[in-house]
């Protein structure tokens, strides 16, 4: 039986409102046929470039060569005079010209800036004369028959290039004699908002450090990594009269409609946004600082309204490398703690390249008892792509929780599990205050860090195999280390949608909502809720368009809080037409409330006597249109619509709702001292998800995080020549992406506490895992081999220079 969850008919998350009870038979259930699952496996898929149109014309834009150079001259003519070019549009073209790539529906009222005045900062063009990092769509852009005929073109046109001082470093960026790049400013510090420069204190960190037995400080270090989209950046565009149809490859469909109706200024009625298939996206598909999330859609627009034809604007895989995942920073840690482990303190210095996704203290905030607190985080502008938070916004978070925690741990000389016990809590308090909400609220009197460590400890053998540093070599002649960390699960407190549930003709139901696919199984999650709140089967629902705008928006797949936030829509519409449905079947039953009645599979049945029942295909026959045309409905459709909110992003403490569910990770290695080779022997997740609504969805989403966390700690990094300015692995070769097989043997295990805020206790998962893990293995490697290395990615050559052989 589902014994927990509240919500509220306004669409408000609210704990202490109970809802019915229902029969698990499809959530939680093993072996579900995912909806997509025939079309992706039989290469039948269709994604945005398969897409082809009559007469269809392909588009590419120029990208800069230079890091920071200005366009004085450019000669279109020879482009202009190919064969099969059809429209070419400049940087000085009226419809573009010194217009920024921002838009106001996009600004949560909380930045109280439009998206130019932070996301974007620095702010960008749709096309641009200017250039401010290597690789960025400048100057001129060409659509033409084929997409060989517009590449040619491009590469025809001549351009006198005035190139300007970069700087790539952000700590070189701030010093007294760094070019400033921007026109106007008077130095490379970014300011303009609290996500851009923060300070950020909670009690007393004097005092704190007073009181503490031991202050340990330390420097730490997270270059510059990238996602990697299987599918390139591409959107396709069709004018129907007035109206535009757009086939966008982006993670938030219905932001990209927003945008385009503002700055083109069409109204967003005449617009139709199609979302097929995605190669997968990991935030880089939001980011909406980069042309190839919504300036190529502008561009697109323009060339097909221009042209009468349908536009293919596409992207290779080179200018796929932008930016970086919003955690390009350099920290300076200063942090008391008691002998026992307690902390009193934390201080941290963070400096941000081009975009602070997170400010890397509020974990400590959201997760720990920790009292003071002190922040201070400075972005700085530097000549690389704009940042954006592929892969998880909470990477500063995790990144400084781990090592704060760990460093105190390995200090002292303790049991990291120990410490992660000792310092779980909620906003300075200790864990006595998450009991006390607890038991307020209705939740279970559960322990949910208690209960991961004890799963992972088990799994890894972690009191036979912990040890102090440096003290286990192998018979191998590696060196053996082992390492923990912890944090809350995210997120089941953000996250807002709308859908509908239609009871069809036949007595099979559809889900209306429109969600962009990032391969992550939600849409037969969604089937799965839907069918047991109407205690219906799994087969019975189905989303018939999941890709296409409907009016009704899901929230879209970031954050990990689709579940929570989406799964509370459905739930919603679910019970209303299934309310619906019991007052319509009670008219066609003699004598009969809707309360007498009950709904099992594709049949209402009287509760008091099942064998007086009806299909639920013979009680809507008159609720739909007939295949007639002279007759139409002649009673109401059966469909309900549902709005619903978890809050917005970072309101987890102001709204007094703590972040219940907890994760524990747990890492095997071996470093090798003669090669500097980190080898995974061992990694093991270990999730409380609340509610697992589809298992196999759950542990894809921990093995899937695994070697990208990997990847993330050993080999990715984006680098760029220091006199050139230009990136020198902008392609999948030579960016070190970890596989699958780099991960040694991993273990998901997933916990059901029912402490999630969102659906039946659930909160989500689809993040924590490739956030988590990066940071763990500088722990391993000092219980490795006695030194720390908190400079990321952890290459071999910087594991022998700490050992003093290179």
């Amino acid at each position: 039986m589902g014994a927990y969850n509240k919500i509220q008919d306004d669409g408000q998350f609210q704990v202490g409102v109970d809802i019915p009870e229902i029969t698990f038979k499809e959530v939680g259930k093993r072996g579900v046929r995912r909806l997509d699952g025939y079309e992706k496996a039989s290469g039948k898929a269709v994604y945005n470039r398969d897409i082809q149109m009559p007469g269809m014309l392909y588009a590419r834009i120029l990208s800069s060569p230079y890091p920071r150079a200005k366009i004085l001259k450019m000669d279109t003519r020879n482009a202009e005079a190919l064969p099969g070019v059809r429209c070419i549009i400049r940087y000085d073209d009226p419809a573009v010209k010194d217009r920024d790539l921002n838009g106001s529906y996009f600004a949560p009222e909380w930045v109280n800036k439009p998206l130019g005045g932070w996301a974007l900062k620095p702010i960008h063009k749709v096309l641009g004369g200017e250039a401010f990092y290597e690789g960025q769509p400048v100057g001129v852009a060409v659509a033409a028959d084929t997409e060989d005929i517009a590449l040619e073109a491009l590469h025809s046109v001549e351009i006198q290039w005035e190139e300007l001082p970069f700087v790539l470093d952000q700590e070189e960026a701030l010093e007294p004699d760094a070019p400033v790049l921007r026109s106007g400013e008077d130095s490379n510090r970014i300011s303009g908002g609290d996500l851009v420069e923060h300070s950020h204190h909670v009690g007393d960190v004097e005092k704190g450090f007073v009181e503490a037995d031991h202050i340990i400080e330390f420097h730490a270090r997270r270059r510059p990594h990238l996602w990697a989209g299987a599918e390139m950046p591409c959107v396709v565009v069709k004018w129907r009269g007035d109206n535009i149809e757009m086939w966008v490859h982006q993670q938030q469909p219905y932001h990209s409609k927003m945008l385009l109706s503002e700055w083109l200024d069409i109204p967003m009625n005449r617009i139709m946004v199609r979302s097929p298939y995605m190669g997968c996206s990991f935030g880089g598909r939001g980011n909406p600082a980069n042309n190839s999330e919504n300036g190529m859609n502008v561009l697109a627009v323009i060339m097909a309204k221009r042209t009468g034809k349908p536009v293919k604007f596409l992207y290779d895989r080179a200018q796929t490398f932008f930016g970086e995942s919003g955690d390009m920073m350099v920290s300076d840690f200063k942090v008391g703690a008691k002998k026992d482990g307690t902390v009193t303190a934390v201080e941290m210095h963070n400096n941000f390249a081009v975009y602070m996704c997170t400010n890397g203290i509020e974990h400590f905030i959201e997760n720990t008892r920790i009292p003071n607190l002190k922040c201070e985080t400075v972005n700085v502008d530097v000549s690389i792509g704009p940042a954006w938070w592929h892969r998880c916004e909470q990477l500063p978070n995790v990144f400084c929780f781990t090592l704060v925690l760990e460093h105190v741990a390995a200090e002292l000389g303790l049991d990291p599990t120990e410490v992660a016990l000792k310092n779980d809590g909620y906003a300075g308090q200790d864990s006595s205050a998450l009991v006390t909400y607890k038991k307020e609220k209705g939740f279970p009197d559960v322990d949910s860090l208690k209960e991961c460590i004890e799963a992972g400890k088990k799994a890894i053998q972690w009191d036979d195999k912990w040890h102090p540093p440096g003290t286990k070599m192998l018979p191998n002649g590696r060196m053996h280390g082992m390492a923990f960390t912890w944090d809350h699960e995210w997120d089941d407190t953000r996250g807002t949608g709308s859908a509908a549930v239609l009871i069809e003709n036949d007595g099979s139901v559809s889900i209306i909502g429109h969600q962009a696919d990032v391969g992550v199984n939600s849409w037969s999650t969604y089937c799965q809720i839907v069918a047991d709140e109407l205690n219906m089967n799994y087969e019975d629902i189905n989303i018939k368009t999941q890709d296409l705008d409907t009016g009704f928006a899901f929230m879209s797949p970031d954050g990990s809080c689709c579940l929570c936030s989406n799964g509370n829509v459905l739930r919603k519409a679910a019970r209303k037409a299934k309310t619906m449905l019991l007052e319509l079947a009670a008219t066609k039953f003699e004598d009969m409330e809707p309360s007498d009645l009950e709904i099992k599979g594709r049949e209402i049945f009287q509760k008091s006597d099942p064998a007086n029942r009806k299909m639920i295909k013979e009680v809507v026959k008159n609720a739909m249109p007939m295949f007639d045309s002279c007759v139409f409905w002649t009673e109401a459709p059966v469909i309900a619509w549902a709005w619903h909110t978890q809050g917005i992003w970072g309101n987890a403490i102001t709204t007094g709702r703590p972040r219940l569910c907890r994760q524990a990770h747990f890492l095997e290695i071996e470093v090798d001292t003669e090669t500097g080779k980190i080898e995974v022997k061992k990694l093991i997740n270990v999730n409380d998800v609340g509610k697992a609504v589809s298992p196999e969805t759950v542990e894809g989403q921990m093995y899937g995080g695994s070697y990208m966390g990997v990847g993330r700690a050993l080999t990715e990094e984006m680098i760029w020549d220091r006199k050139t300015g230009v990136l020198l692995n902008r392609n999948l070769l030579d960016y070190k992406y970890a596989a699958i097989n780099d991960s040694g043997p991993i273990e998901a295990i997933y916990v059901e506490t029912g402490l999630g805020h969102g659906p039946y206790g659930a909160c989500g998962i689809g993040e924590s895992t490739p956030t988590i893990v990066p940071a763990m293995f500088s722990p391993a490697v000092y219980n490795a081999i006695g030194k720390w290395i908190d400079d990321f990615p952890i290459t071999p050559d910087k594991v022998l220079k700490a050992l003093g052989k290179a």
